[in-house]
């Protein structure tokens, strides 16, 4: 199921209409067309449909409503953005750690609802409190200051890249060898450092330090079965040579 679909962007008590406008263009350039406004002081305006630019076609589905209830009517996760620190302690963790959690409950078919406050004061506190889960941005701890539009941009990137980030790793799993055992590996570094050893190309006094960093090269790289049969025979071909001399 795609996040389009059901990822829900709220918005309450917009002041200025071109932060709607701003806020659809951010919006369907990272692949999401899914908007609620809570009591906006103007909706629709030239100013939205100004700032929207070619993210107009998209002014026509916005949902508006008149309370938090009713935007929140059918969503079965809510997310809070909120910068400040408040008096009752809640779950709060940065977008990047969240958005898994996110993706998750959207792949289920449910829908997720992230609020966004107002331009002057975020997010009240009643509002917080209807919140499964509050998030932040990090940002400038001097100038930690992100309006409406650039917010809901930086949200839906980051959930773009996570939801890539998942399909990639999805994808991994169906490569056409398995990955390769640790033992495999492990022998793999042993016959690597007897062959360089041979080779003289490095000091023979301190193996183990050479061992242990082309073990965290082979490591990081994720080498399949056949990847290591690979190298085992390179090496072995490297030992006839040698003697042969």
């Amino acid at each position: 199921m795609g996040l389009n679909k059901q990822v829900k962007i709220i918005l309450i008590e917009t002041s200025n209409s071109g932060n709607i406008g701003s806020t659809l263009r951010a919006m369907k350039t990272m692949g999401f067309g899914s908007l609620c406004l809570v009591n906006p002081k103007e909706f629709p305006s030239e100013e939205v449909t100004a700032l929207a630019a070619n993210a107009s076609d998209l002014i026509d589905s916005v949902q508006v409503v008149n309370c938090i209830e009713e935007a929140l009517d059918g969503c079965n996760l809510v997310i809070g953005t909120s910068s400040r620190d408040r008096k009752v302690p809640w779950p709060n963790e940065s977008i990047a750690s969240a958005s898994p959690k996110i993706i998750a409950e959207a792949d289920k078919n449910n829908t997720v609802a992230i609020l966004f406050g107002r331009e002057d004061r975020g997010l009240t506190n009643d509002e917080l409190q209807r919140c499964n889960l509050h998030v932040h941005i990090p940002a400038n701890e001097d100038y930690p200051v992100l309006n409406v539009a650039m917010s809901v941009q930086v949200v839906c990137y980051q959930l773009l890249i996570s939801r890539a980030i998942d399909s990639e790793m999805k994808n991994n799993q169906h490569w056409d060898v398995p990955l390769a055992e640790a033992n495999h590996v492990n022998r793999l570094v042993e016959h690597f450092t007897d062959v360089a050893e041979k080779l003289e190309v490095f000091n023979k006094g301190n193996p183990r330090q050479i061992g242990a960093r082309i073990k965290r090269l082979f490591t990081r790289i994720g080498l399949d079965e056949m990847e290591v049969n690979f190298m085992r025979g390179f090496l072995a071909a490297v030992e006839k040579k040698l003697k042969d001399k």
